[in-house]
């Protein structure tokens, strides 16, 4: 075959195979974070919970309360869901641009395989972010499986690649003595940035309960040693901590995105005024 047959060959392989459109659904991920997080649910072998916000602002800022309550309050068995999957949250907009949902699909919770596979969708509780014990209801069986079958075999997997240290930790935990029990508690937390979903897998099969609550406690560690202002277990990937600003008088106002530092609206200084109360904390969801 000569030079310019080939070349014609070449060009024309991408109309015949498919491949151009292949490239162009390869191209066209979706915004950089998203990118990022089927980065992380790849390196990390977990599956992807996607989260579809609702439109209204209402709706939205509800939702950005109930999220902030759930990751900064005192929820370790709700803990456990972000630091084994990758929550995802996403405004209906950006998920039909990233090819999660389609425009007439109603589905509002995705699951994605760590390839980033879409493998199941349903409409979520209206109330699952209301409490912790509704969300662990609600997204535990969503994320790892009825029995955690999705769970299990990554747990199963690093316990096959994990050091001998770990796996006679992990037996240590029921050791009849506390200093044999401590000794493990502190390798096992040494370990935990790697081993968690083996963690958790242990401690929901555990049948002593000082082993389940060494472990859950080694996971909570974990859990607040996670940056609070960058994606991953502590902040959902497509959603942002507010920034706030003083607002006069020793108030505070949100400082909106593509706001100038001083815009003016200051107000001015009231001897009566009543105090106002402290703003409740709440994440904002990414627009692009």
């Amino acid at each position: 075959m000569d030079r310019r047959t080939f070349l014609k060959a070449a060009a024309a392989a991408p109309c015949i195979f498919g491949l151009r459109e292949l490239f162009a659904q390869e191209a066209d991920k979706g915004s950089e974070w998203y990118r990022q997080a089927l980065a992380r649910m790849k390196e990390r072998k977990l599956h992807g919970v996607v989260v579809i916000a609702p439109e209204p602002e209402a709706d939205q800022l509800a939702l950005g309360r109930q999220l902030w309550d759930l990751l900064d309050g005192d929820f370790p068995e709700a803990h456990e869901l972000f630091l084994t999957g990758v929550f995802v949250v996403m405004t209906p907009a950006l998920a039909e641009s990233s090819g999660v949902r389609k425009a007439d699909d109603k589905a509002d919770r995705i699951l994605l395989d760590p390839d980033g596979k879409r493998i199941a969708a349903d409409t979520r509780d209206p109330n699952a972010f209301e409490t912790a014990e509704r969300f662990v209801k609600a997204f535990g069986p969503f994320l790892h499986g009825d029995a955690g079958e999705r769970l299990k075999p990554r747990a199963d997997e690093l316990l096959a690649s994990a050091p001998a240290d770990v796996v006679t930790r992990l037996r240590d935990l029921a050791a009849e003595d506390i200093e044999t029990r401590e000794r493990a508690t502190g390798t096992l937390a040494a370990w935990a940035e790697k081993f968690v979903p083996l963690y958790v897998w242990k401690r929901r099969t555990a049948t002593d309960p000082e082993v389940r609550a060494r472990l859950l406690a080694i996971i909570e560690r974990n859990y607040l040693a996670a940056p609070k202002d960058k994606p991953g277990a502590r902040l959902p990937f497509g959603t942002r901590v507010p920034i706030f600003a003083g607002a006069g008088c020793g108030g505070l106002r949100e400082v909106i995105e593509g706001d100038k530092e001083d815009t003016g609206r200051m107000v001015a200084c009231g001897m009566a005024r009543v105090e106002e109360p402290k703003i409740r904390m709440f994440l904002r969801f990414l627009a692009k």
